[in-house]
């Protein structure tokens, strides 16, 4: 064989692996006009970290949906970010007690969707309960933050094994008074470092429930995982703080800490499908956009086309049979996940319509768990789905 005829049958067959949905800047339905986002709370009781890589099922179907909330992108010109086309009014707690509002400012363009930077307001809180003096105050002087370089939440397009960085510093500055230490409206900065790694890490089948709790919704999806760690530095008087004042105040010089977020991004919505935010391998909350309901709307004949498939039996050892009515005589294809949403088998199904069976088996050695079944036509939209129970 000709080595061209080699490298062609190679690039093939890694098209043919490789295969996913890409997310242009048209399929992503936020706009500079800004707006009000509609989005699900989501229980995360037995959920477990998404699993990686490509032709994955994610079954988030059988999750509760406990409460519905919304948040505000509006149209913003900002002369200290010329750039940003909206803004995030925010808010948050210095050092977890006063209130303190934060507007992030943001870019929606062509290449992707991105943070510039963040005005930090100012605000005065006693200091005694951390302290011990009366009259200790601390001041959280206002800040503009222009990050060096953007933080991109998205790419256009955005495409399975994508990947990019970026590292910001966010400055402090403040003014202490604790008596104790002898500190009277002295000056005082922190520095909090962020790296933030980001990989398009699967792509594959999103099955959410429907916020309106009539089933379940299939979306085909790419999966975004971010990476942050933060290093948090210190400093009273242009030099690093003491140790018994950061005591006094619940902080480490040098502190370090990494956190995971996952986003699954889909055509035709205006924000992640579903987004999940970990710390240390656990699950800390889960939310889901409201549009997926306009997802399925649109998918309306697609869905009115699924048909009925049978498993016997189940639960099984790892051996059993599928019966459907296939409505067409064209090659069709049988895909199966195990526990942790990996494809670990794909079986051809030929033979003309009507009542159709194919026999599965997993072999010996298959791992016990809840597998998801799913039947695909030509056009490799799927036609059918079953879960199976292997003991």
């Amino acid at each position: 064989m000709k080595p061209s005829t080699l490298l062609l049958l190679a690039f093939l067959f890694a098209s043919k692996i490789f295969a996913q949905i890409t997310i242009e800047r048209q399929d992503y339905n936020l706009t500079s006009d800004g707006g009000t986002v509609q989005n699900w709370a989501m229980a995360k009781d037995g959920v477990s970290l998404p699993t990686e890589g490509a032709d994955v099922i994610w079954d988030f179907s059988g999750q509760a949906l406990t409460a519905p909330f919304d948040y505000t992108k509006s149209p913003v010109s900002e002369p200290l970010f010329p750039n940003a086309n909206l803004v995030d009014y925010s808010s948050s707690l210095a050092l977890g007690v006063a209130p303190q509002n934060v507007n992030f400012y943001e870019q929606l363009a062509d290449d992707g969707y991105t943070t510039l930077g963040r005005i930090t307001s100012s605000v005065t809180l006693p200091a005694q309960s951390l302290t011990g003096g009366p009259n200790d105050t601390i001041s959280f002087l206002g800040v503009v933050s222009v990050y060096e370089e953007p933080i991109y939440y998205l790419k256009f397009p955005l495409n399975y094994a994508d990947t990019w960085n970026t590292e910001i510093n966010i400055p402090g500055n403040y003014l202490m008074t604790v008596q104790a230490f002898g500190l009277d409206h002295v000056p005082a900065s922190s520095n909090y470092n962020y790296v933030e790694t980001n990989t398009v890490a699967g792509y594959g089948t999103l099955l959410l429930p429907h916020p309106d709790g009539t089933g379940t919704v299939s979306i085909e999806a790419l999966l975004l995982k971010s990476t942050t760690v933060r290093t948090d530095s210190f400093f009273l008087a242009g030099q690093p703080a003491p140790q018994l004042m950061l005591d006094a105040l619940g902080l480490t010089q040098g502190f370090t800490e990494a956190y995971t977020d996952y986003a699954f991004f889909a055509k035709g919505l205006n924000r992640s499908a579903l987004y999940m935010k970990t710390e240390n391998g656990q699950v800390m909350s889960i939310s889901i956009a409201d549009d997926i309901r306009d997802i399925v709307s649109s998918a309306k004949s697609v869905a009115n086309e699924r048909i009925a498939a049978s498993v016997f039996p189940n639960p099984s050892s790892g051996y059993f049979r599928v019966e459907f009515e296939k409505p067409d005589a064209q090659d069709w294809t049988l895909h199966l996940y195990n526990p942790l949403g990996q494809l670990v088998k794909e079986q051809k199904l030929e033979g003309p319509t009507g009542n159709t069976f194919a026999e599965v088996s997993l072999g010996q050695n298959a791992r016990p768990g809840m597998y998801f079944l799913v039947l695909r036509n030509a056009k490799n939209t799927m036609m059918a789905s079953e879960r199976i129970l292997v003991e």
